[in-house]
């Protein structure tokens, strides 16, 4: 029996980047999470399956808020370790001996605290995955080797940038400038690069010389902490989208979808529900595994396998414009299903939906703005009652 990720048709699937060091440590604890917990030779479970949403809602927040205070605890305790060094020695040692011991401490306080982030960073992903139901099988998610569910956490937890994936040449970012491009990319490394030190850096220049400079540095011990604590919040957060969002996709897929469904789609409606999901992973222009989940998953359905201008937001009006009425309401189901799937609306996505919208748009765009909010807060069976395809507007 052939799985999703055995239906892909690996020419179209292309991924230039490999997994880095990082990526590839983190899957291997995954997988050593799951083995040690006894959970890798479960099956996945559907939203059905999962507690209320007031039970995910309440469990998701307290893993959540365990980590925050986990991460502010060593946050706060390697800066103390790096102040409480500065105030013992700084006035007892010459300027060379200082330096060299105050530098040691740093760097290995700078250390224990990047490990141990990234080792709570995994051990939360982890746990919010078997929340949600999500184990270790081996008729994963359908996502190719290397884009499977541990890899897209592990790249939530360690914070590292999603690669970009062109699939039926579709790509994610054709609208970005290569100015922009490099910003994004400047604004990433800017944000894994502050930490403890250059908070404390700035904190010392505001301060000044002196008593007020000393004592101003220990300001640094919450300021660390709230930074870490907000870090592993912002972990939990993405990762709950992905696993959240990678639940909707099969649930539209295998229960949504049905054969009843499928039939009444003429070629055109089925082209432009590929299009659908691929013009809003442009529109978004940034790639987020969620949207690439539910792409494959609906090529797989549809059998399309060939290469196409799929991402051509006109075509896509086209479409809309040649399907019959009940076909259109389907599209737009669609359509306002994958804008919410990655948490946000970008400025294209805001400009551009009411074009096809028209008329419904408030509505459409209401319920881009429910579903959105449901994945992030973790309504898992509040998000599933939005998803619904019908050939119905609204």
């Amino acid at each position: 029996m052939s799985t999703p990720i055995d239906n892909i048709n690996k020419s179209s699937f292309v991924r230039k980047e490999e997994p880095g060091f990082l990526e590839n440590l983190g899957v291997k604890y995954y997988h050593y999470l799951g083995k040690k917990s006894g959970t890798a030779g479960l099956r996945n479970l559907t939203i059905d399956e999962l507690p209320a949403d007031v039970t995910l809602q309440t469990l998701a927040g307290n893993i959540t808020a365990f980590a925050a205070i986990i991460a502010f605890a060593i946050g706060a305790l390697t800066t103390f370790v790096t102040i409480w060094v500065e105030w013992t020695y700084q006035e007892t040692m010459d300027s060379t001996t200082y330096y060299l011991l105050y530098g040691i401490v740093l760097a290995i306080m700078l250390v224990i605290e990047l490990a141990v982030l990234y080792w709570l960073g995994l051990k939360t992903v982890f746990s919010l995955a078997c929340l949600t139901g999500h184990h270790q099988t081996l008729d994963d998610s359908g996502l190719p080797l290397h884009d499977a569910v541990p890899n897209i956490l592990a790249r939530a937890a360690l914070e590292v940038p999603d690669p970009v994936i062109h699939y039926l040449g579709i790509d994610p970012r054709k609208h970005l400038s290569k100015s922009k491009l490099f910003l994004v990319a400047a604004l990433y490394k800017a944000k894994v690069i502050l930490s403890s030190m250059v908070v404390k850096f700035l904190l010392i220049r505001i301060a000044g010389k002196g008593e007020m400079r000393n004592a101003f540095s220990w300001v640094g011990i919450p300021v660390t902490g709230f930074w870490d604590a907000f870090t592993l919040y912002k972990v939990a957060r993405e990762a709950r989208l992905r696993l959240f969002g990678h639940k909707l996709a099969e649930h539209i897929v295998s229960n949504v979808l049905t054969d009843d469904i499928i039939a009444q789609l003429s070629p055109v409606a089925r082209e432009g529900a590929i299009r659908a999901v691929a013009t809003m992973m442009v529109l978004a222009q940034d790639y987020h595994p969620n949207l690439l989940v539910l792409l494959i998953r609906l090529c797989n359905t549809f059998e399309i396998k060939e290469h196409g201008d799929y991402d051509n937001w006109e075509y896509f009006l086209s479409v809309l414009d040649q399907v019959s009425e009940p076909e259109r309401y389907f599209l737009l189901d669609l359509l306002s299903v994958s804008a919410a799937f990655d948490g946000q609306l970008s400025r294209m996505e805001k400009h551009h939906l009411p074009e096809a919208f028209k008329d419904l748009t408030e509505i459409y765009m209401h319920r881009i703005v429910q579903l959105k909010n449901m994945l992030v807060s973790g309504q898992l069976h509040a998000a599933k009652d939005l998803c619904t395809l019908d050939f119905r507007p609204g």
